[in-house]
């Protein structure tokens, strides 16, 4: 067999691959290698109808699209309807560890300042709106590990009270999006077996995190029994703080920051999810004659509908999205109507998919909200059968490509070592094929064809590892590679996921 002397350029390249891989130990950091690299982004950002030519004008459109909540109003007469919850003890008063700031009720000054880094949201087709780009929040070390602290305790306390809403998934310890993936899946297979057919109506509340208003969420602590100290932590802790904004080495002047929480503060979470809690419980107070569900996953809302018929179905939805409408203004938040979307789950073979007047522009009158094909929702792309064709397909490629980029970190003479690329295919590449894989596999599911194409994918990934001839048994390929079947790989994860539900516990 030949051997082809190495170019400068790629000698070069090879002993950066063997210093991370070996010297390092960080074999993860050559994935950045594969991924895509985009251009970035070079139309200018819009305020308004003009486009921002120097920074002070950039300061001014990220600030005045950030805060637009400030100012609104919010009416707390809405939380009259729930019953008063009587005052509870909450574990972080009562361990001798419990932060000093809590118990005097106080957030120093120095920690109320932070630094905003402007991030571009990724695959937005257009970067000329300040919308398309996220904030994070940079804050003191020693704050911020305070805070997580705080969010920790305060967490356990809420869980353990049932505070929070059941159907409440995101920004929650033990509750991730595959949890929401098992819960709409249930619902659906279970109306199905009622022979009711599910309609759900997905909606998103324009910048959530930012437009938290601080009066109301003082308001419904109070509502949801926390102890006055607590209270007024939080309120020391979301009053008289300022930022500055970073875009790239540019940096503004301080801004007052007197609306919203920062995303990246680990109090967010806690934050929203204790906002958005009480809108749950009033929606289904009011929407309790409509038989609808709302599942929420922090700032992404789903109203789910079942009746015998897709007509009836439209009804609901269209008074319960009226109702969670006129929650969000009473708690000063706003839902982006052109962002709402509609999907019809339907085990029948038949072609009927009616639309929707939602009654609110741009989806009323002529231009009705459209059902989708396909419904991509926390990840997971849902057809009406749930048949998981689309999403098996759409990750084993995803998989697949990541593999094929891979070949560039080595080869059966140079690169990486087989033992090195068969630990970066198992730690980066299977995690990517095997999500929402709880909701196609289970007994008696039929999935002989998402099957073939993990198995393809797999073998793709064997060849690499042991740069063997692409006409080498698949068997016996992965054996030498050490790769478990695929099938063997899905039974293992969901048998390990039956074993972790033992080890849960009510708080």
């Amino acid at each position: 067999m030949s051997y082809r002397t190495p170019l400068p350029g790629q000698f070069t390249t090879l002993l950066m691959i063997a210093e991370i891989a070996t010297s390092r130990k960080r074999l993860w950091d050559l994935m950045e290698w594969v991924k895509q690299h985009k251009l970035p982004p070079c139309e200018a950002i819009c305020n308004g109808d003009q486009p921002c030519h120097d920074m002070d004008d950039l300061w001014d459109a990220l600030h005045g699209t950030y805060n637009l909540a400030s100012g609104c109003k919010y009416d707390a007469s809405v939380l009259d309807e729930l019953p008063d919850e009587p005052v509870r003890v909450f574990q972080l008063l009562c361990t001798r560890t419990r932060p000093c700031y809590v118990r005097v009720g106080h957030w120093p000054c120095i920690f109320k300042e932070s630094l905003l880094v402007i991030v571009p949201k990724p695959n937005k087709p257009s970067y000329a709106v300040p919308k398309a780009f996220r904030l994070i929040i940079l804050l003191i070390t020693f704050g911020k590990l305070i805070e997580k602290m705080i969010a920790n305790r305060i967490q356990f306390d809420t869980v353990k009270h049932d505070i929070f809403h059941p159907n409440q998934l995101g920004g929650i310890r033990q509750r991730s999006t595959e949890d929401a993936g098992l819960i709409l899946t249930h619902l659906v297979r279970a109306g199905w077996v009622k022979g009711l057919q599910t309609s759900a109506l997905a909606f998103d509340i324009t910048q959530f995190f930012p437009s938290i208003n601080h009066e109301m969420f003082m308001a419904a602590l109070c509502k949801q029994g926390f102890l006055p100290i607590l209270v007024e932590f939080f309120a020391s802790y979301l009053v008289g703080r300022s930022t500055v904004y970073c875009w790239n080495t540019f940096q503004s002047n301080l801004w007052s920051a007197d609306m919203g929480v920062g995303q990246g503060s680990a109090l967010s979470p806690v934050i929203s999810g204790l906002f958005i809690a009480l809108v749950m419980k009033l929606f289904y107070i009011k929407a309790a004659p409509l038989n609808t569900t709302l599942l929420s996953f922090v700032d992404d809302g789903t109203i789910l509908a079942q009746s015998k018929q897709l007509n009836d179905n439209n009804v609901g939805l269209h008074k319960a999205y009226k109702i969670i409408y006129l929650l969000f203004i009473a708690f000063a938040l706003v839902l982006e109507h052109d962002k709402t979307e509609l999907f019809h789950f339907s085990h029948r073979c038949n072609t009927y998919n009616p639309s929707l007047d939602l009654g609110y522009a741009p989806h009323t009158g002529t231009t009705p909200l459209k059902p989708k094909t396909y419904w991509r929702y926390l990840g997971f792309y849902f057809d009406c059968g749930l048949t998981f064709h689309k999403h098996v397909c759409y990750y084993a490629t995803k998989a697949f490509t990541t593999v094929q980029a891979m070949c560039m970190l080595g080869n059966s003479t140079r690169g990486l070592s087989p033992k090195q690329r068969h630990l970066l295919y198992r730690s980066c590449v299977v995690s990517i094929a095997m999500y929402g894989y709880h909701l196609w596999y289970f007994d008696g599911a039929r999935n002989k064809g998402t099957m073939n194409q993990l198995k393809r994918m797999q073998q793709k990934a064997a060849l690499w590892i042991m740069g063997a001839f692409r006409t080498s048994p698949t068997g016996g390929l992965e054996a030498l590679a050490g790769l478990i079947p695929i099938h063997l790989v899905l039974k293992k994860l969901a048998m390990c996921a039956v074993y972790h539900v033992t080890t849960l516990f009510a708080p």
